[in-house]
């Protein structure tokens, strides 16, 4: 596929700039330092915003941010600049924010100015094109507290009054909007209505409590000058006549008409999406862009050093991939050429455009591909114990050293107690306490394990947070019966523990270091046809014959699966190979590490011989050929079973007959589950996501740069760490029951194709575990216990919160918006609106059931009762009342 685009498509000509002269003002700042700095462009001004105003931004103007960090770590408008040495690597982002009524000319100013800006810093920075209420996520971050917009309109105009937009959960925006009017009002929004003499805090129906809260925190700092009320969707009537006389002046309640929801939940949809197109950008007279045929994408389809690339994601952002050895002009005009791109293909106009160098690509790009490694090495510390054999010294580590476990994944020795449940079918069968632990692909299996400390002192004990760990296993073949009842068994394992605990739900080759460590490594793992005779965990599933491939070199990512096919072995890897004796081979390719694993699986099965590659006995030979009735092939060499030397003809050469190779996990058959990895492995830099349901659908809103104070009480977040992603529940959360179906809705959408097998782990405010609160840079075991909910900061205002609007379940008017009796889950008209003939009623209206569509107040008005107690009457009763009103 190939598009043509032409320079008049672009926001500016950058071959227009004959002479590119750094204005004085970008001079001042510092080129090698940690900075964070904030320009205002007012037609041909450039001036300076004063630290005191970062934050505030008026949507008249553009906005010029620049953000330089030191590599891994983020900016923030409370960064204090420090000069770095020469040698220290930072990452240098330029956003510039176009206001929603900026003008032409100052979008046409500010893309000079940031080219200025760009060619001073040595042309290494990131550049985001923002617009007002759809920033990015990297923007975002640099307002902890959410930021301000001011209408443009009312500089000159009297401050009060004046009515503001409160929306957003994580970064609360409060737009100041031109007029007074119903048609700014939405059931999602907080609205502050400021007068000389009183602020009314307007509380949408469909606000989630953070967004409450945060809007309440912001009307006392920004209105502590008068009085403040709080107003709620559709019970305005219940305010007192002094105040609704004042209201009715500036928002007449017979107008009143108040959107329902969710015009904003776009901006989410694809929040993860990795099914973006990619182009190469040619210039032949006018910019050609050729379509890559690619699958999934990958870092090598950015090939050519020389030349530029860019990245739809289907319209959710475009992506400018400027290589090393491009041409300064194409550099220049890349940003242009993405704002044509977008033109050409009528995507909205507040799309996100980013311009990336070659070598100097920001996280939020890298992970959008599968492959990109580089990316991994910006997480310095170490995946590895201090040895692979736990002594005293690392398992009080893991206990004192949080950060330890976080980055090794383990929360203790695995030295605790286990009990072991076998899940097949609706049986739920306790497997005998044994050594040796068996676990079959076509059933699941559930581990209750108790946590270990290697200390009593107590600081070590609250560090490491938890007591007790239910695993839950699935196997590759497992029907759907036995995972449905594992999962049921698991769950009420987890809700029944009466200490802090964590519930962590994995599938075969998915397994995490600690689940692994309990097993020392030895875990086995048989084909499940195989296994039909009685199973008692041990044993019994250990007398016939089977080859076993050992993963992984050490006890936290070993284990040991069954092949069914003799053809598989590969020089690289060790086996277990079970006939009337037990041989452990071991590949010319093998690590020592790796034969030493193999050589502990081999011991639990009693007398064994360890065989070399190319040193094979004949017993050996024979033994193998008797019982599996196949010839044994290396690295796809066929063996004779009478020669011991045969297989030394393959044995220098690299794995051929073993798709994967190494370590690494092989592909299913049923491709449910990819390569598994182990530690030692490179893995994505962590994630925070705040996430919520809304309309039936799980939403994300990432956050960069993320610390515990990120973390509130009354929401719920997903940290992904790559190998395991963890749901975090506040201790005020709404939907805590769903806390499965939030992990697995997220891991279906997580970035680069993340397979739905991942493990996904669940923990509670204050019982967090060392290794997740390793992954925040400090941590205290106490914060949050101060939290004040809504429903307190508005009483600490001395405004009660009516009975049937406090806010029982954030988002239910949206996820149960079909049900008759979710009331408040309709859009609200005027009575004069809903009275009137069929054919004039607005779309949504359905005309036998008009009397929804009414506010609470305007419902008790006409009817003289509530709707829920209206709903209760007789049916012939609940017509004739709407009759009587011209409700039908």
């Amino acid at each position: 596929m190939e598009l043509s685009l032409s320079a008049k498509e672009t926001e500016i000509r950058p071959n227009t700039i004959p002479d590119l002269k750094v204005d004085a003002t970008f001079r001042k700042v510092a080129k090698h330092a940690i900075t964070f700095a904030i320009w205002k462009i007012d037609e041909d001004r450039l001036e300076a915003v004063p630290r005191s105003h970062y934050g505030t931004f008026y949507d008249s103007c553009a906005y010029i941010i620049y953000a330089a960090s030191l590599s891994g770590h983020y900016a923030n408008h409370e960064t204090i600049t420090r000069e770095q040495k020469p040698n220290v690597s930072l990452e240098r982002y330029i956003h510039y924010w176009l206001g929603k009524n900026v003008s032409e000319q100052n979008r046409s100013n500010v893309v000079h100015k940031i080219q200025e800006l760009d060619s001073y810093l040595g042309n290494i920075s990131s550049i985001y094109r923002e617009t007002q209420n759809l920033e990015s996520a990297r923007f975002l971050s640099y307002f902890k507290k959410g930021y301000d917009v001011r209408s443009g309109a009312l500089i000159s105009a009297p401050k009060r009054p004046r009515l503001f937009q409160l929306y957003a959960r994580k970064w609360l925006r409060s737009i100041e909007v031109a007029t007074i009017d119903w048609s700014h009002f939405n059931s999602d929004y907080v609205m502050v209505l400021q007068t000389d003499t009183l602020t009314y805090v307007w509380i949408g129906r469909s606000s989630s409590g953070i967004e409450r809260r945060s809007a309440l925190d912001w009307v006392q700092k920004h209105c502590s000058g008068s009085p403040i009320t709080t107003v709620d969707d559709g019970y305005e009537q219940a305010m007192s006549q002094e105040q609704k006389e004042l209201w009715n002046t500036l928002l007449p309640l017979k107008k009143r008409m108040v959107c329902q929801a969710s015009q904003l939940v776009s901006e989410y949809a694809d929040y993860n999406s990795n099914k973006f197109r990619i182009y190469k950008c040619n210039q032949r007279g006018r910019l050609h862009l050729d379509q890559l045929d690619v699958g999934m994408p990958a870092k090598d389809d950015l090939s050519d050093a020389h030349g530029v690339y860019l990245l739809d994601n289907y319209g959710q952002s475009i992506w400018l991939w400027v290589g090393a050895q491009a041409p300064q002009a194409d550099a220049l005009s890349a940003m242009g050429n993405g704002r044509a791109f977008v033109k050409k293909k009528k995507y909205p106009d507040n799309t996100l455009v980013v311009r990336v160098l070659e070598g100097h690509e920001p996280v939020e790009f890298k992970r959008l591909f599968a492959n990109w490694l580089n990316v991994w090495q910006e997480n310095t510390r170490g995946h590895k114990p201090v040895s692979t054999k736990f002594g005293k010294l690392d398992a009080h580590s893991l206990c004192e050293r949080p950060k330890m476990a976080a980055d090794t994944q383990l929360v203790d020795d695995g030295r605790g107690e286990r009990v072991i449940y076998r899940v097949l079918g609706d049986q739920v069968q306790e497997v005998p306490i044994s050594k040796t632990v068996v676990f079959t692909t076509n059933a699941s299996f559930v581990v209750k394990y108790s946590v270990q400390c290697a200390t009593v002192v107590p600081a070590d004990l609250a560090s490491v947070g938890i007591k007790t760990i239910i695993y839950q296993w699935n196997g590759s073949e497992a029907s759907a019966d036995s995972i449905s009842r594992a999962d049921k068994f698991a769950k009420a394992s987890f809700d029944a523990l009466k200490e802090p605990g964590m519930f962590v739900q994995l599938y075969e080759f998915d397994e995490p270091p600690h689940f692994l460590q309990i097993f020392e490594g030895k875990l086995i793992i048989r084909r499940g046809q195989r296994s039909e005779m009685p199973y008692n965990g041990s044993s019994d599933a250990l007398l016939d014959t089977f080859l076993l491939k050992v993963y992984g070199d050490a006890s936290y990512n070993a284990k040991a699966v069954e092949e069914t096919h003799l053809s598989s072995i590969s020089s690289k890897d060790c086996y277990v190979i079970k006939t009337n004796h037990v041989w452990v081979w071991c590949g010319q390719s093998s690590t020592g590490d790796a034969r030493e694993m193999a050589k502990a699986v081999g011991a639990l099965m009693g007398e064994n011989s360890l065989v070399l590659e190319g040193k094979e006995s004949k017993e050996f030979w024979q033994s193998v050929a008797m019982y599996f009735n196949q010839t044994l092939v290396i690295n796809g060499n066929g063996n004779s079973c009478s020669s011991s030397t045969s297989s030394s003809s393959g044995a220098g050469s690299m794995c051929n007959g073993s798709s994967n190779g190494g370590n690494i996990s092989p592909t299913l058959s049923n491709n449910c589950y990819l390569n598994t990895s182990v530690p030692s492995k490179p893995r994505p830099p962590v994630q925070l996501f705040l996430v919520w349901w809304q309309q039936s659908a799980l939403r994300y809103e990432e956050i960069l740069g993320f610390d515990q104070q990120d973390l509130s009480s009354d929401c719920t977040y997903i940290l992904d760490t790559g190998s395991l992603t963890y749901v975090w529940l506040g201790s005020q959360a709404p939907n805590q029951e769903r806390y499965t179906s939030i992990a697995q809705s997220y891991v279906q959408n997580a970035p680069f194709g993340r397979r739905s097998a991942t493990a996904l782990a669940v923990v509670r405010q204050f019982q967090e575990p060392n290794v997740f609160k390793g992954f925040f840079e400090s941590w205290q075991n106490d914060y949050g216990k101060n939290f004040h909910s809504y429903e307190e900061m508005r009483k600490d205002l001395g405004n009660k919160v009516p009975s049937n609007c406090s806010l029982a379940s954030e988002g239910s008017a949206l996820i149960l918006n079909n049900r008759q009796k979710d009331f408040d889950g309709h859009k609200k008209y005027p009575l004069t609106v809903l009275i009137q003939e069929m054919d004039m009623l607005p779309p949504e209206i359905n005309p036998l059931k008009r009397e929804v569509h009414l506010t609470h107040d305007d419902f008790v008005s006409v009817f003289n009762m509530s709707f829920y107690e209206f709903d209760e009457l007789p049916k012939w009763k609940k017509m004739e009342l709407k009759k009587q009103f011209k409700l039908f």
